[in-house]
C-alpha cells in the first residue's frame, strides 16, 4: 500500500497544482485590443503592425492620412521620441474592426522616412473604452540586413522587381500582364543558353537510357559494380543527370522572387527598392487586370491553374515521351514518367491555384517558352 501511495499522491499533487495554475492562467483579462508585429525588421522590409480586436464592441481607427496611421516613437539618447511621416499614397477612410477580427495596417507608404535608422521603436494605438483612455503599445527593434537577406536583396529580388517596374512603366496603359510576359522572355532569353544545353543534356540522357536498363539488370546483385559501370556509361557518353536540372534549379529562386514581389504589394512600393528615376513610379497607375478578364494581384482558382496545369502537362508529355520509347521493355521508367507525367501538372495546378496569379501567369509564360524549346530540341539530330 506504501508503495501506491508513493506512486499516486506525487501525481495527485502535480494534477492539482497544474489544475489550479491553468485556471488562475484562464483567470486572466485579456487585454481590449493587443497590437502583434515581428520583434525584428530588417532596415528596407516593411513594417506591418497586426491590430487585434479583443472587445465586445467594434474598434474605430480614425483616419490619419497622409499622416502615419497610430503613434510612432523612436528611442534615441535615452528617450522615446515621436517621429511622423507623410505619404500621398494611403487610404483616407477610417478602419472599423468588429470583435474579435484583426486589421493589418501597412506602413510601406511611411517605411523609409519612419524606419530609416536601427534601433528600437514603439507603435500605439490609444482609444478610449468604458470612458477610459488606454493606450496599447507594440515594441520592435530594425537592424542591418544579414548577410543572406543582402544577397537575395541585392542580387535577385531587386533586379527582378525594379526590371518589371520598369517594364510596366514603359508599357501603355502600364499593364501587369505585359510586362510579366516581357519580363518572362527576357529571364527565358538570359538563360537560353545554360536551358539549351541542360535540354540536350536531357535528351542524351535519354538515349543511354536502355543501357543503363540493361546495367541494372545484369548487376542487380552488385550495387558497386552497377555504380561503376554506370559512371563509365555517362564518362563514355558525356552526359550527367544533373544536368537536366539545371533549368528546375534556375526557376525556383526567380519564382520565389516574383512571388515575393508580388505578396509584398504593387499598392504600396518602397521608394528604397527601386533604381534611380524609377522612385518616382506613381504605383496606382499599374493595370493589374488584364485582357479585362483576370485580376493578377488575386488568387484564381479555376481558370487559371486549369490552363497551368494544361501547359505543364504538354511540356511533359513532349519530354518525357521520349523516355518511354527508348527505354526497355522491363524498365520501371515507363510506368514512372506516367506517374510524374499526370502527378507534376496536378501538382503545378494545386500550387496556382494558393498563390497570387502573377505567379501562375509567369509559369504559364515560361512553360510556352519551355514548350517550344523542347520542340526545337527534339527535332534536332544531335
Amino acid at each position: 500500500m506504501s508503495k501506491f501511495n508513493r506512486i499516486i499522491l506525487p501525481a495527485l499533487v502535480f494534477l492539482l497544482a497544474w489544475s489550479f495554475l491553468n485556471q488562475k492562467t484562464n483567470d486572466q483579462i485579456t487585454d481590449d485590443v493587443t497590437l502583434e508585429a515581428k520583434s525584428k525588421i530588417a532596415i528596407g522590409k516593411s513594417v506591418a503592425i497586426t491590430v487585434k480586436n479583443n472587445g465586445q464592441g467594434d474598434l474605430v481607427i480614425p483616419a490619419n492620412c497622409p499622416k502615419n496611421p497610430l503613434t510612432v516613437e523612436h528611442y534615441t539618447n535615452g528617450e522615446w521620441t515621436l517621429i511622423e511621416a507623410e505619404s500621398s499614397s494611403c487610404e483616407s477612410e477610417e478602419v472599423v474592426i468588429a470583435s474579435g477580427k484583426k486589421h493589418v495596417i501597412n506602413y510601406a507608404p511611411w517605411n523609409q522616412e519612419l524606419f530609416d535608422e536601427k534601433g528600437r521603436y514603439k507603435i500605439s494605438l490609444e482609444q478610449t473604452i468604458e470612458e477610459k483612455a488606454k493606450v496599447y503599445t507594440k515594441e520592435i527593434e530594425v537592424t542591418s540586413p544579414g548577410i543572406f537577406r543582402t544577397v537575395w536583396l541585392e542580387g535577385l529580388y531587386k533586379p527582378i522587381f525594379n526590371t518589371l517596374i520598369f517594364l510596366i512603366s514603359s508599357i501603355p496603359n502600364h499593364s501587369l500582364g505585359w510586362a510579366i510576359i516581357l519580363l518572362t522572355f527576357i529571364i527565358k532569353l538570359a538563360l537560353l543558353a545554360p536551358n539549351q544545353k541542360a535540354l540536350k543534356a536531357q535528351k542524351a540522357m535519354q538515349k543511354v537510357q536502355p543501357q543503363l536498363d540493361a546495367m541494372k539488370k545484369k548487376h542487380k546483385d552488385n550495387p558497386q559494380k552497377l555504380a561503376e559501370e554506370t559512371m563509365l556509361i555517362w564518362k563514355k557518353h558525356k552526359v550527367s543527370p544533373m544536368g537536366s536540372c539545371l533549368p528546375m534549379l534556375i526557376q525556383f529562386p526567380i519564382l520565389i522572387a516574383l512571388f515575393y514581389v508580388v505578396k509584398d504589394g504593387l499598392d504600396f512600393i518602397n521608394p528604397q527598392l527601386l533604381y534611380g528615376s524609377l522612385q518616382n513610379f506613381d504605383a496606382s497607375l499599374i493595370q493589374p487586370i488584364f485582357l479585362g478578364i483576370i485580376d493578377l494581384t488575386k488568387v484564381n482558382i479555376i481558370a487559371l491553374p486549369i490552363t497551368i496545369g494544361l501547359l505543364q502537362f504538354g511540356q511533359m508529355r513532349l519530354t518525357l515521351g521520349k523516355v518511354a520509347k527508348n527505354a526497355s521493355a522491363d524498365s520501371p521508367m515507363p510506368m514512372m514518367n506516367k506517374t510524374m507525367m499526370y502527378v507534376m501538372p496536378l501538382m503545378i495546378a494545386f500550387f496556382t491555384a494558393s498563390l497570387p496569379a502573377a505567379v501562375g501567369f509567369y509559369w504559364g509564360t515560361s512553360t510556352l517558352f519551355g514548350i517550344a524549346q523542347q520542340i526545337v530540341v527534339n527535332k534536332s539530330k544531335d
